[in-house]
């Protein structure tokens, strides 16, 4: 409990609705877009957050050990949850999304990927369009995302059961 109260405290004192990132933009494994593009993940992108992702990630490694507290902070917050599946030979971990807006005016959301060969130092990023390519921006680049924490609905509504009379 102690090691998740200093991430979470530091977070949520930036602002109540809100968490700034910085992070200089790497070249990744080359994974993102598959994952992304696997109907398992895919269709419950769209119909939770609303867009159908670009085949692949913007990759930030983030700036400060303050950023990388914030990060960790995230696995706490309420999130979209994009449950993992199965395709008959392997299976894919759950997902967990975070709205967010890439230099203050490009919708997309920040992955909190359960399976991932990267640490809390890195921000993975989705958004309907190529961020690279939007916001020309090559390895090394700093860019700014803002995770709008606390706006991100569950992916399954709770609905009562059907009673008979």
């Amino acid at each position: 409990m102690r090691t998740s109260y200093g991430p979470l405290k530091s977070a949520l004192e930036q602002s109540t609705s809100e968490i700034n990132f910085r992070g200089r933009v790497f070249t990744g494994l080359g994974e993102g877009g598959y994952y992304v593009s696997l109907k398992g993940y895919a269709e419950p992108f769209r119909s939770s957050l609303g867009f159908v992702p670009f085949a692949g990630t913007l990759n930030l490694r983030l700036t400060s050990p303050q950023m990388v507290e914030r990060r960790k902070a995230l696995d706490a917050l309420p999130a979209v949850e994009v449950p993992g599946f199965s395709d008959g030979q392997r299976t894919y971990g759950p997902v967990r999304c975070f709205r967010a807006k890439v230099e203050e005016n490009l919708g997309g959301a920040v992955l909190a990927i359960e399976r991932t060969h990267y640490d809390s130092s890195v921000l993975e990023v989705i958004a309907p369009s190529n961020l690279r390519k939007a916001l020309a921006l090559k390895d090394g680049d700093e860019v700014s995302v803002t995770v709008e924490a606390g706006s991100s609905p569950p992916t399954r509504p709770r609905t009562r059961p059907h009673r008979r009379p």
